[in-house]
C-alpha cells in the first residue's frame, strides 16, 4: 500500500511539475540575445523574404564573413553582434546594410527588425525598430508560416 502511496505521490508530483512548466514557456517571438544569436547563424545559411516579398538568401560565415543573394544583386561583407545585434555590412556600394533586433518566431523561424545603420549607432539603437524580413536556417525543416504576419 505504501508503493503505492508513493507512485500516486510521484504522478501528481509530475504532472503539477509538467502543468507548471509548460505555463512558464513564453508566448510568441523571442528576442535574441548576442550569444543566442551566435550559436543559432554561426556558420550557418538562412533564406527568407524581406517585407516586401522579395526572397533572400545569406549565408553567415564562421570568422565574420557573409554572402548575401536577392532578385537583384549578390555582394559579399561582414557580420557581427554588437549590442545584442545582428550587424551584416557588405561591400557592395547599392547596399551598405546595417544592424537588426533577431525575434525567434519558433523553432526554426526568424524576423528582423532594422534598428540600426552602422555599428557606432548599434550601442544606442532606436527604440522604433522596422520589420524587415523573416528567414529560417537551411538544412532543417522551415517552420515559417506562410503568410508574413508581424
Amino acid at each position: 500500500m505504501e508503493n503505492h502511496r508513493r507512485i500516486i505521490a510521484i504522478g501528481l508530483w509530475l504532472a503539477l511539475s509538467l502543468s507548471a512548466n509548460a505555463t512558464e514557456q513564453p508566448k510568441g517571438p523571442v528576442v535574441l540575445d548576442g550569444p543566442s544569436i551566435i550559436k543559432i547563424f554561426d556558420g550557418k545559411a538562412v533564406s527568407g523574404v524581406y517585407s516586401d516579398g522579395t526572397p533572400v538568401k545569406e549565408i553567415y560565415k564562421v570568422g565574420g564573413g557573409i554572402d548575401y543573394w536577392d532578385s537583384f544583386r549578390s555582394t559579399t561583407g561582414s557580420w557581427s553582434v554588437v549590442n545584442n545585434l545582428l550587424c551584416t555590412f557588405y561591400i557592395d556600394g547599392e547596399m551598405s546594410g546595417g544592424c537588426f533586433r533577431v525575434e525567434q518566431v519558433n523553432a526554426n523561424c526568424f524576423d528582423y527588425f532594422a534598428l540600426a545603420s552602422s555599428t557606432e549607432e548599434a550601442l544606442t539603437p532606436s527604440d522604433k525598430p522596422r520589420y524587415t524580413a523573416r528567414a529560417h536556417i537551411e538544412g532543417a525543416p522551415d517552420t515559417c508560416p506562410d503568410e508574413l504576419s508581424v
